[in-house]
């Protein structure tokens, strides 16, 4: 099990120290999805750099406990981190485009990720990189565009959105980890696309017995690939519980605006909700009152003094007055 535990994050901003991530807790275990959603700058991103050990410069950890089975992760040096990613943890990042070597093939970027942690001779390397495109759907059909020798010697700016979020997946998957991380999967690619990839990364997920966080702003996404929810702001879990309760009924304010802005056939003659006003930067979040406190349209006073997680019926929790 994946299990975090009142993670807290600070970053450091011209001199200044800010929580960014604030009492984050969760678990994952094989072959469940978890699905953080909210808008951006509400610290799913982060909450996924945290796990996978890559904070840097003015980032740390200054609270709570990620464990891996029986390991704290927080309590790893960088090394001890590099001979777990890829085996134990891995990630699918946002920008394929970004995150891909734009002067390596992709053949060779998909070796390196089988040999951080084996040794293998030519002949075994490349029938590891070719299974895991083949994994991914691509083919090993002559003069067809998936072909797979055609991808492995290609340039990242030579295929198209989708080759390379399944190569990225591909090197991700590579040496079979236990749990994935998706950091908005489909961001930028077209809807057939996109649900191509969300299939893939489920049956991959089955087969793999993985357990997933996926990340994403889109709470139909999350409904579609998740068994559980996350609902993000400003650095905090403000609701969290099984997809299908929080989907069928919504406690907190923040969570139902972020369903009813969905356009829903149901409601074909109701207009959207919108959600006013913005996501409080980091130097304007009050960890004394609710953090959702000035877009709510459901504030009373008692929001302004008061602030706990209230523990429901099936796991879920949800932190809101209205309920306490």
């Amino acid at each position: 099990m994946l299990n975090v535990t009142n993670l807290t994050v600070e970053i450091k901003e011209n001199k200044k120290s800010y929580e960014v991530l604030s009492d984050i807790s969760f678990s994952v275990e094989k072959n469940q999805t978890l699905g953080l959603v909210g808008e951006s700058g509400c610290g799913k991103s982060m909450t996924a750099t945290a796990i996978m050990g890559l904070l840097r410069n003015n980032k740390k950890i200054t609270a709570g406990s990620i464990y891996l089975d029986d390991i704290d992760l927080t309590k790893y040096n960088e090394k001890e981190y590099e001979e777990i990613r890829g085996t134990e943890l891995s990630m699918i990042f946002q920008d394929s485009m970004a995150s891909l070597n734009p002067l390596m093939k992709i053949g060779k970027q998909i070796e390196e990720a089988y040999l951080m942690h084996y040794k293998l001779t030519k002949d075994e390397l490349k029938d590891k990189v070719n299974k895991s495109l083949a994994d991914v759907g691509f083919k090993n059909i002559p003069d067809t565009i998936n072909n797979i020798d055609n991808i492995i010697n290609k340039y990242p700016h030579n295929l198209s959105g989708g080759q390379r979020q399944r190569v990225m997946i591909a090197m991700a998957i590579a040496c079979s980890p236990q749990y994935l991380i998706a950091d908005e999967p489909t961001t930028a690619l077209d809807v057939t696309t996109q649900n191509k990839i969300l299939n893939l990364i489920k049956s991959l997920q089955e087969k793999n017995n993985m357990g997933i966080i996926f990340i994403s702003h889109d709470i139909t996404v999350i409904n579609k690939v998740c068994t559980h929810i996350g609902v993000m702001y400003a650095g905090k879990i403000v609701e969290y519980g099984k997809t299908y309760d929080i989907i069928k009924d919504p406690k907190h304010p923040y969570t139902k605006a972020l369903i009813q802005s969905i356009p829903n056939t149901n409601n074909k003659n109701k207009p959207l909700t919108i959600i006013d006003g913005f996501v409080p930067a980091l130097g304007e979040r009050n960890n004394s009152e609710c953090i959702f406190y000035e877009r709510c349209k459901d504030r009373t006073g008692k929001c302004k003094t008061e602030v706990k997680d209230v523990q429901m019926d099936n796991n879920r929790k949800v932190a809101c007055t209205l309920y306490y």
